[in-house]
């Protein structure tokens, strides 16, 4: 008798646990990389593998280049509440292309993205971005689901030191439960850099499902291999700093924490590997 209500409870509780941390961030889950979540979530400017979950036309910005990133964050201190992904970008001649795979949950509830990203260099100061993205959800005892939808990305640099960036994710209503629809982003944000030391991101993140958010982060680089991040987000305000680290030459580690207002806090870690 246990083993069909434990069956059906360890699925019901991580749904609720997954909806309260979307709550959190924007989009599906789990669109995320370590830099970016300790900046508040913000990176709709970012460059190369930086921008794959946040903007795919950041992918454009490192021509002739390899590059590959994972990360980890761990929500209520619960192995089975951890979300996890990879990604891989490289750049050619004809623009940046980029691979997403990212995971959540355990035997009872498993949910799965892939997806395929392009960006591309228009003009000297120009870029655009696309990207496909499918999401397979698979729970013990019912039908598994999958849905695919795309996103759409721009980064405008007005001068050296100011960039814009812009994002829309499932830009058409599509339903992926009855009556349940796959969240649709609309974001928008500055990036400035007043020195080499210094970059301030600030951005405005509207999601379907959810309040307008504001986004800010600020990234200070003491020295040439660390990278001191901070950030703040509103509705539901999230507070969030890390440490990033070069550990030999292409190769940085990442960890830190966030802390939000309901669901307190989460560590997460994370690499990222450049080879220009």
């Amino acid at each position: 008798m246990m083993k069909p209500v434990r069956s059906l409870l360890f699925p019901l509780l991580a749904c609720l646990f997954c909806s309260l941390s979307l709550a959190g961030q924007d989009g599906l889950f789990p669109a995320f990389d370590i830099r970016s979540r300790l900046l508040g979530g913000t990176g709709l400017s970012a460059e190369g593998i930086d921008g794959l979950w946040t903007n795919p036309a950041g992918l454009a910005a490192s021509p002739r280049s390899i590059a590959a990133s994972a990360a980890a964050e761990q929500r209520f201190g619960l192995s089975e509440l951890t979300m996890a992904n990879v990604g891989a970008s490289y750049g050619t001649g004809l623009g940046g292309f980029g691979l997403q795979l990212g995971s959540f949950g355990f035997d009872a509830y498993q949910e799965t993205r892939i997806g395929l990203a392009y960006g591309r260099q228009l003009t000297e100061n120009f870029r655009v971005g696309l990207d496909f993205v499918g999401f397979a959800t698979n729970t013990e005892a019912y039908a598994s689901t999958f849905d695919a939808t795309f996103g759409l990305g721009f980064q405008l640099r007005i001068i050296p030191e100011l960039s814009i960036g812009a994002r829309v994710f499932s830009p058409f209503r599509a339903e992926r439960f009855p009556d349940e629809y796959l969240p649709q982003l609309l974001a928008i944000g500055l990036s400035y850099q007043p020195s080499e030391k210094i970059i301030v991101n600030a951005e405005v993140h509207k999601d379907s499902t959810f309040p307008l958010r504001t986004r800010v982060g600020l990234e200070y680089l003491p020295a040439e291999e660390l990278s001191v991040r901070f950030g703040v987000a509103t509705e539901n305000t999230e507070l969030s700093f890390g440490l990033g680290y070069e550990v030999i030459d292409g190769l940085e580690l990442s960890a830190g924490a966030v802390w939000h207002e309901l669901l307190g806090i989460y560590p997460g870690v994370g690499l990222r590997y450049r080879q220009d």
